[in-house]
């Protein structure tokens, strides 16, 4: 695999330019320095936990060290740029003399947008949101006072959080940004449910970067402003898919039974929503017991417990109701488990199967390079099927 396609690589580069030991630099990062050493040989897939800890103690961005998306997909991210561009210009672009567009022109092509996130074809949504984004300012800052108002925040929240989710998948700095407008938006949206989401939605450039602490107040204030409110499926839709947000934090931060405790309010909350399709779910929070039963998954593929995330998710049924991003991230997350379990051809199959769900995310996941190059690095057979898939991802002279 060529030095420059692994997480360790580039940790270790950063390390010796700074004059650091592994010692030392595990010391910074609070975790051991066989960690530190099996993730530099590439024996270990870096983790999020661990990518964002080295970013903290090296000072080095972590869009840097996941090199995500890498660079040989750069006419895949053409568009990227335009809608880094929208997000940051926010409101300001109403100064700009052009007419406001028709909301019910808008909206149809805003739900378009979605139902291409739900397949993870970020290319196309990337290209079609600057122009949605910067037609809902307009809308929003022209309509009048009142329920014409607060429907063109409501859809301009929506369209930051397709915006935010869209960044965040590709790897880009200004996810932040994104998260920022949409929480902005929704609170003028006249709905409690959109403006909490939306607000605990700002958790998750925050867990990106490791700022655990933070990414759980921000969440937890959500779940708060929604305690008055009692039985209705959207409200224990938002309220369990934001204590699934918070059993990543938990997981990702080295607590597992607080972790635990969050996947068990989010079961109990999805006794009350009933199954829906795949393009539709209350705030497009695609919560539901399926969804829960990922999560688990995933918080002990975070915590490193490869034996646990097996026996959680061998058997787990995923129907194809459930939204094809988050079935395609259950595979990714079940090669993990099955890598951290000692099964590399398992892991591998799942990797397979990721890609035949959902192939842009798939392509695109800094995870699924780490993990091919662990197989790699701890399996000297190098199949054409492993070097095929290697290649596909990214990964030079594997």
């Amino acid at each position: 695999m060529a030095d420059n396609d692994r997480v360790g690589t580039r940790v270790a580069k950063g390390r010796r330019i700074r004059g650091l030991t592994q010692t030392a630099l595990a010391r910074r990062m609070h975790v051991s320095t066989s960690l530190v050493s099996q993730v530099e040989r590439g024996v270990t897939p870096a983790s999020a936990a661990f990518v964002a800890a080295a970013s903290r103690a090296l000072g080095v961005p972590v869009e840097e060290l996941w090199n995500q998306p890498p660079d040989a997909f750069g006419t895949e991210r053409q568009h990227v740029v335009d809608l880094e561009t929208a997000v940051v210009e926010g409101r300001d672009v109403v100064a700009i003399d052009a007419p406001a567009p028709d909301l019910d022109d808008l909206s149809p092509r805003l739900d378009g947008v979605a139902v291409l996130q739900r397949h993870s074809r970020y290319q196309e949504s990337s290209h079609a949101l600057p122009e949605i984004i910067r037609g809902l300012h307009r809308v929003a800052e022209s309509a009048p006072v009142g329920r014409a108002s607060e429907r063109a925040h409501a859809r301009l929240a929506f369209a930051y959080s397709c915006a935010l989710y869209c960044l965040h998948r590709l790897g880009s700095p200004v996810t932040g940004h994104a998260a920022e407008r949409g929480a902005a938006a929704a609170r003028h949206a006249g709905d409690p449910l959109l403006a909490a989401f939306a607000e605990a939605n700002r958790a998750v450039p925050l867990l990106y970067r490791g700022s655990y602490a933070v990414a759980e107040r921000v969440v937890a204030r959500g779940r708060a402003s929604l305690d008055e409110e009692q039985g209705e499926a959207p409200v224990c839709a938002v309220r369990g898919a934001m204590h699934l947000q918070s059993a990543i934090i938990a997981a990702r931060a080295g607590q597992p039974d607080l972790a635990d405790g969050h996947i068990t309010e989010a079961r109990d909350l999805a006794r009350w929503v009933p199954d829906l399709g795949p393009d539709a779910d209350y705030y497009d929070t695609g919560f539901s017991a399926t969804n829960v039963e990922f999560h688990a998954v995933a918080a002990a593929v975070e915590l490193g417990d490869g034996t646990t995330a097996v026996a959680r998710g061998a058997d787990l049924e995923v129907p194809d109701s459930v939204m094809r991003s988050r079935r395609g991230h259950h595979h990714i997350d079940m090669a993990a488990a099955w890598l951290l379990h000692g099964d590399r051809d398992r892991a591998f199959e799942q990797l397979h199967r990721a890609r035949e769900v959902t192939p842009q995310q798939t392509r695109y996941h800094p995870q699924v390079r780490e993990i091919v190059g662990a197989i790699a690095e701890t399996d000297r057979r190098r199949t054409d099927s492993l070097s095929g898939f290697a290649s596909w991802v990214g990964i030079k002279d594997l």
